[in-house]
């Protein structure tokens, strides 16, 4: 049975990150298509740091009238030529005019379209949700420092807000990280916890990675397990935070902070770090664009 793709197409401009509502249990057949202009560039890291699992693509377009309604129609058709009705398009948008261009579509491609103010998906029945810190097992294999674990929580909680992650995301990974405190394989375990809540893990892993190494009991197992969790120097911190500055100085918008920052961080103790690092911000953002944004952290890494 071949599945349906759904994507949602938004009106950024109109419904702001209001119209983002329930995006955070989107699933695998989902995609997020976020159309903005230079009015809205700065959009908020909360409105998109969770989209479930869902694709998410930002299409920035010339500013003028009806210019994102124009490009979002035009989407529209160029989906209804790749899946045909395979799939299934929902305009998040409070302009009425789409209507009139759903109608049209939909009679003459026969596809499946809409229009909503809010993506508001409910979250399947299977699945709960559940705060992922109350399965934390309670045995710890070590003694737990109660004042150490205070400072790793404030630490972790810093560091996540730094990297511009809203405080409701801080709170709840510092929860988790200072909830599994004191037991063996402390780094897999934070990593798996992460991975459980968060469709982004791997760039909030990243960021905290060097503090929840730091505070790690196992040092012998770090050692065994360093091929595959990528343990970092101790001065990774240090570099994290110097991006991020350097970033903010240059006047780039948070999530163009938060991506090259979590893409630094990864390539940092890898052969040839830079020149991925470097690799992948071009590819995102452009020869231009990537190469201004590489030019402000390059003498960091």
């Amino acid at each position: 049975m071949v599945s349906i793709e759904v994507f949602y197409l938004i009106d950024y401009e109109n419904v702001h990150g209001d119209g983002l509502s329930g995006c955070q249990d989107l699933g695998k057949t989902d995609h997020i298509v976020i159309f903005f202009t230079q009015n809205a560039k700065n959009i908020s890291m909360s409105d998109i740091s969770n989209h479930g699992q869902a694709d998410l693509e930002m299409i920035e377009v010339p500013a003028g009238k009806q210019s994102a309604d124009i490009h979002i129609g035009s989407y529209m058709g160029i989906l209804a030529g790749k899946y045909g009705k395979n799939c299934k398009v929902v305009i998040v948008s409070k302009d009425t005019d789409f209507d009139n261009v759903i109608k049209f579509c939909k009679e003459k491609t026969g596809i499946s379209a809409s229009r909503t103010q809010q993506i508001k998906k409910k979250p399947a029945t299977t699945k709960t949700t559940t705060d992922k810190t109350s399965e934390t097992p309670k045995k710890a294999t070590t003694k737990i420092n109660g004042e150490r674990k205070t400072k790793l929580n404030q630490e972790v909680m810093q560091a996540v807000r730094g990297a511009k992650y809203t405080a409701s995301v801080s709170n709840t990974v510092a929860q988790i990280v200072s909830g599994l405190y004191g037991e063996d394989n402390l780094l897999s375990k934070v990593h798996n916890a992460l991975k459980e809540r968060y469709s982004n893990y791997l760039d909030i892993y990243a960021v905290i990675k060097p503090i929840v190494s730091k505070y790690s009991e196992d040092k012998q197992k770090q050692e065994k397990s360093k091929a595959t969790t990528n343990v970092k120097s101790p001065t990774e911190t240090e570099i994290n935070s110097e991006i991020q500055k350097a970033l903010s100085n240059g006047g780039f918008s948070n999530d163009i902070i938060a991506y090259v920052t979590s893409t630094v961080v990864k390539n940092l103790d890898i052969k040839n770090g830079k020149q991925q690092t470097y690799r992948a911000i071009i590819s995102k953002y452009g020869q231009n664009k990537g190469l201004n944004i590489y030019n402000h952290i390059k003498k960091h890494i």
